[in-house]
């Protein structure tokens, strides 16, 4: 069998719409989002912390947006009449709203984002892309302001080195395991996965937590010690 022609898993979309998501996740923390995924069960779904911002603003480095998942394998070899096969497919089916999630390169073989994919998944409207591995056209990509996490910078094309097996399929990428259409979180602290399962559950969760550390902070300004703060909202 010839993986390199698998086609989508076409998983079904949850009935959650992206712009209800995108209105309940405005203004939440990744971190705050970690918190609550702990309470519900879920505590590991904070992606390694090697993968950090390329952007250099702070505030423009963060996105919210389903995950659209790319399966890698290492090659040695060109195939000659399609050397970038299926990955051509996925980038021209990117949606608004979405995210690319690139599963992990352990090796490093190559860089497999670079600038004419930005400039394919920005015009698509995607918002952000997750790279477990190596980018390349580092300056190109900061100045069309894209956001992208990442683990490393090296010139490398993929073609002959990298290769897409499957895409819309569960990925590692960052130590999480992400399955397409969860909810990718993304800010200066980090990335965040949000299971399909608990996407309004763990954003109302996060709206709660981030009102409660609002008050807090405001009782601390005010001279309240940290342990009364917390004993009345039971948050840190």
């Amino acid at each position: 069998m010839n993986i390199t022609t698998n086609t989508s898993l076409s998983p079904q979309p949850p009935d959650l719409g992206t712009r209800q998501v995108m209105a309940m996740a405005r203004g939440l923390h990744v971190a705050a989002i970690c918190d609550v995924l702990d309470e519900l069960g879920y505590r590991h779904q904070a992606m390694h912390q090697r993968l950090r911002p390329l952007l250099p603003d702070i505030r423009a480095c963060g996105f919210v947006g389903r995950a659209r998942t790319l399966r890698w394998m290492e090659t040695d070899y060109i195939v000659e009449e399609d050397p970038y096969g299926l990955e051509l497919d996925f980038m021209d089916s990117l949606l608004p709203g979405e995210v690319v999630i690139h599963s992990s390169d352990p090796s490093g073989t190559n860089a497999p984002w670079g600038e004419l994919m930005t400039t394919i998944a920005r015009r698509n409207g995607a918002v952000g892309c997750v790279c477990d591995s190596q980018i390349r056209d580092a300056v190109q990509i900061i100045e069309m302001g894209f956001p992208v996490y990442y683990t490393g910078i090296r010139p490398l094309d993929s073609k002959g080195r990298a290769r897409v097996m499957a895409y819309d399929v569960p990925v590692r990428c960052g130590d999480v395991l992400v399955h397409p259409h969860d909810l990718v979180v993304a800010d200066f602290d980090g990335v965040v996965v949000i299971p399909q399962a608990v996407i309004s559950q763990a954003l109302a969760m996060a709206q709660e937590k981030i009102g409660k550390e609002n008050q807090a902070r405001q009782e601390l300004l005010a001279g309240k010690t940290l342990r009364e703060v917390y004993d009345k909202y039971r948050v840190l």
